[in-house]
């Protein structure tokens, strides 16, 4: 059977900086959609040095065909070259001079247009204030707009709860590109193997592992991944309580993709809004089982209880409760392991992002059915 006609012959892509968790997708997307249609993408910078200094690399790997810093001239002609057969999508729609010009120019001349986005932080005096402000400054947005990526588990509420019809949100997340079979995953031990990776702050709940670790009651290694002011802290706690703790610092995103097959458990326990956590998407594609709070986007992934754990915030006891519920329910077993890893391939890939990414897009231009979410 052939495939559809496409529904546009341009698809342009919006992004404040070049960023390995969206080059994949983008790349994806192109193959997709085959070449009939031509799929680019437009960053306001390259990869912020703060970013490289996380692990992310120059950006140059696999990189889709990029314009980085455009004038504003440039923005113009990459609008008016697309003509009405090109689909923009914003990965935000403010801050960022290149897209906020873009999505004028956009709106001005109707082009169609979708928006990719993380859910604005709504906590607070400050959050009503976002909120207020979104619902004053986004009417024309919310009128045109062919669909929302709204990304993680409090991207679609945020969106619906700003006046974004119910209709065009759709549950998105960071697709990443499949983890390289260089390895196998370590085979089970009596050690458990626990990693943390992120920056060693208390925002990020990095004060509560070993607390947790402590009261595990078994033979247990925490890995950390990452840096902070919290490090020499948590090392002169680990030293005090007898937990076995190696420090790995910023580990360039290979190694930690890598790396995720040593481990039973990823814990990320945020105790402020993380729009997603792709290191969530890298565990499960690995096997490992994962235990993070509410506020971290990718624990919608965990309301499958085969996948891992959703604990409150600050508690360190549901850390430790929730690690051990896990390997008593056999969620760490070999067997686990393989299932949880094929159900994320299947779901959180990059090639498995530009199916549904399709599927959003001829729903809502094509009028074919509306996809089942990423997740399910």
């Amino acid at each position: 059977m052939n495939a559809p006609a496409p529904v546009y012959s341009r698809i342009v892509f919006w992004e404040p900086c070049v960023s390995p968790h969206k080059s994949a997708f983008i790349n994806a997307v192109a193959e997709r959609f085959g070449p009939a249609v031509e799929v680019s993408c437009v960053a306001h910078e390259g990869v912020p040095e703060d970013r490289k200094a996380l692990g992310w690399g120059d950006g140059s790997a696999a990189l889709p065909p990029t314009v980085v810093a455009p004038s504003d001239d440039e923005i113009a002609s990459i609008v008016q070259r697309g003509g009405d057969r090109c689909l923009h999508v914003f990965s935000g729609i403010r801050w960022f001079h290149t897209l906020t010009t873009a999505l004028a120019i956009v709106q001005r001349d109707r082009r169609a247009f979708a928006i990719m986005s993380e859910p604005r932080e709504n906590e607070g005096l400050a959050g009503a204030v976002r909120y207020i402000q979104s619902w004053l400054t986004e009417a024309a947005l919310r009128r045109r707009v062919q669909f929302v990526l709204a990304i993680g588990r409090h991207g679609p509420p945020w969106f619906r709860s700003v006046g974004y019809r119910r209709e065009r949100v759709f549950p998105f997340a960071y697709f990443l590109p499949e983890p390289a079979e260089l390895d196998a995953p370590r085979a089970s031990d009596a050690q458990l193997r626990i990693a943390y990776v992120g920056r060693l702050s208390e925002k990020k709940g990095a004060h509560l592992l070993v607390p947790a670790m402590r009261e595990l009651g078994r033979p247990a290694r925490l890995t950390l991944i990452g840096d902070g002011d919290l490090r020499e802290r948590i090392a002169a706690e680990a030293s005090a309580a007898g937990v076995e703790t190696e420090f790995c610092g910023v580990l360039p995103i290979e190694q930690v993709q890598r790396r995720m097959l040593d481990f039973d458990v990823l814990v990320l326990v945020s105790i402020c809004k993380d729009g997603w956590g792709a290191v969530v998407s890298e565990a499960m594609m690995a096997g490992a089982a994962v235990v993070a709070t509410h506020w971290v986007g990718a624990s919608i992934l965990l309301d499958s209880p085969d996948n891992g754990r959703v604990v409150p915030p600050g508690d360190s006891r549901a850390i430790t409760a929730a690690i051990n519920d896990l390997e008593a329910s056999g969620a760490l077993s070999p067997r686990s392991r393989h299932r949880r890893m094929q159900w994320a391939r299947e779901r959180l890939s990059a090639h498995a992002g530009a199916s549904y990414f399709e599927q959003i897009v001829r729903h809502r231009i094509a009028g074919a059915p509306r996809p089942k979410e990423f997740y399910l």
